[in-house]
């Protein structure tokens, strides 16, 4: 079969060989996937929609801020006095539609009386978007295979745990990946498209231009337009025909990227803000330093690229432990079977972009949980053509009823969407947790600060504040978390220490002080003192989430 995607209005019926294919032609009108669409694909992508952003959207306040959440809640309030050049390492996009979630929220609680909470406010942009993402993702799998395949990887996002956890936090991961699987979705269709249809061609490349710059006013990674030009650079998802006229993207793709991003990004041409990249970027604005990755600490920054940060298998590891086996199982199978047919765009696509996330990114010394949603729409693509083989594997060898391939795949839905949609269902609100059976019993040891996330210490500070007499001292790690719960729980007198401060010594604390040490917020700067601060202070709380310590509380009184 040719590596050449083709293209036929009316797609006969083929039988599907699990490890060679040939695979059935994407069946694509002159209107394009959209304008083609049945009711029966609509329907199902809009139940995946709207179950997932209920998986997304349930006690999505149930957990306290982050501190980098509270970062954004401060760029908020500065928003609303006008300066929008707050959290500068950071673009604008999120945080906008956080400022409207907020202020939404605000009056709704003026016109009804029902207040909403803060972290749900400020979260709700992502869950929404992040339940959205099911429909780009979707366009995008069916474009390079089938609909049944994109249907498949919607299922996989809508109710897949990790893309969940990801999707309830306040970072800008998760508009990163809405807008570069649109831009990719665009890409691809102006890429299919004969030159000889210029209009039809002009309007994907100018959608997917769009997306393009609303995704890097999402998040400064530009590295995703680099890898898909590279693809389709090596790759041709059409054939051209004899005597057709060069398809070369136009100059106006690349004008429309620079304003696009410009107008949801216009704190980009801020002085203050250039100043500011330069000194995150330089590694100047570091305050503390290290991962704690299981019990050994690394560093965990750019500079120890490649070989002196956290393990090259950090990744690997996260893949093995927080996916679900089902999931994980149909990965194998599909990236198997992607190997073999690499040299068809769809196959080539997936492991191409796979292998230039997950080599590139375990080399980097920095690393991030976070940065795995990203990640996981591949994983989900492979994951669905893992399905699809495995489907005509059984329908081929199950030959027992003419209708043995639609109760396979029913089978299927069944098995590698409902269950593991189950499996978040029966871990919320706590998702980042979950770990499979591969990995059970190590809930928050691997990855505490990614898993746990502060979570546990709006209620420990909640503790301090109803325990501690006036004027008391509270040491922590997070500043900004610390000084938004007090002030919620009405304590503005205690006084906030940072442990990991150069001019905080534990055994110079004047007494009372209530110290609160979190498993995912050890650092170098901060390690000697927190083995002192257990050796020779009392504990007397503990806030603990499916058996995992996330928090703990210690007074300066003799054990």
């Amino acid at each position: 079969m040719s590596s050449d995607i083709k293209f036929s209005s009316s797609a006969p019926a083929v039988e599907i060989d699990p490890l060679t294919g040939p695979w059935p032609a994407i069946e694509l009108d002159r209107g394009g996937l959209l304008a083609s669409l049945d009711w029966t694909v609509v329907g199902t992508l809009a139940i995946c929609v709207v179950l997932g952003l209920g998986l997304r959207i349930s006690n999505l306040g149930a957990i306290g801020f982050a501190e980098d959440e509270m970062n954004k809640l401060d760029a908020v309030r500065a928003y609303e006095r006008g300066d929008i050049s707050a959290n500068a390492e950071h673009p604008m996009m999120m945080k906008a539609l956080m400022f409207g979630s907020v202020k939404a929220a605000s009056a709704w609680h003026n016109l009804t009386d029902r207040a909403v909470n803060d972290e749900f406010a400020l979260r709700f942009p992502n869950a929404l978007v992040g339940a959205l993402t099911a429909i780009p993702l979707f366009l995008l799998t069916a474009a390079y295979f089938d609909r049944w395949t994109g249907l498949l990887a919607a299922g996989f996002w809508a109710f897949g745990i990790n893309a969940i956890s990801l999707n309830r936090v306040g970072k800008e991961d998760t508009l990163l990946v809405f807008f570069m699987l649109l831009a990719f979705y665009f890409y691809v269709r102006a890429k299919q498209i004969s030159p000889r249809d210029d209009a039809a061609r002009r309007r994907n490349y100018i959608l997917s231009a769009i997306s393009f710059g609303f995704m890097l006013a999402s998040k400064y990674f530009p590295h995703y337009f680099g890898l898909n030009a590279l693809f389709h650079h090596k790759f041709h998802v059409r054939k051209r025909d004899p005597g057709e006229p060069s398809g070369k993207t136009p100059t106006i793709f690349y004008v429309l990227i620079l304003v696009a991003f410009l107008l949801a990004n216009p704190a980009v041409l801020l002085p203050q803000v250039w100043d500011y990249l330069n000194a995150y970027t330089g590694e100047r604005l570091l305050v503390h330093t290290g991962y704690l990755f299981g019990d050994q600490l690394y560093k965990n920054n750019m500079s120890s690229t490649p070989f002196w940060g956290t393990p090259v298998y950090f990744y690997l590891l996260f893949m093995a432990i927080k996916i679900p086996l089902l999931v994980l199982a149909s990965f194998v199978v599909g990236f198997f079977v992607s190997l073999k047919r690499w040299r068809h765009p769809g196959h080539g696509f997936v492991v191409f972009m796979f292998l230039f996330w997950i080599v590139p990114y375990s080399l980097i010394g920095g690393k991030w949980l976070r940065y795995t949603l990203s990640l996981m729409p591949f994983v989900y693509m492979i994951a669905a053509v893992g399905v699809i083989a495995l489907i005509g594997f059984l329908s081929k060898f199950l030959k027992v009823l003419r209708q043995t391939s639609a109760i396979v795949s029913v089978a299927a839905v069944i098995v590698f969407i409902l269950l593991p949609g189950w499996t978040a269902f029966a871990h919320g609100p706590h998702y980042a947790l979950y770990a499979n059976a591969l990995g059970a019993g190590r809930t928050g040891y691997y990855f505490p600060h990614d898993e746990f996330y502060d979570d546990g210490l709006r209620e420990a500070i909640k503790f301090v504040s109803d325990v501690a007499p006036q004027h008391a001292i509270i040491t922590h790690e997070t500043p900004a978390v610390t000084r938004y719960y007090l002030e919620r729980f009405s304590r503005p007198d205690l006084k906030s220490q940072v442990i990991s401060s150069t001019d905080f010594d534990p055994a110079k604390l004047a007494a009372p002080a209530y110290i609160i040490v979190q498993r995912g917020r050890i650092y170098f700067e901060n390690r000697k003192k927190i083995d002192f601060i257990r050796d020779n202070f009392k504990k007397v709380y503990e806030v603990k989430i499916k058996e995992a310590t996330a928090a703990e509380v210690f007074v300066n009184e003799p054990m």
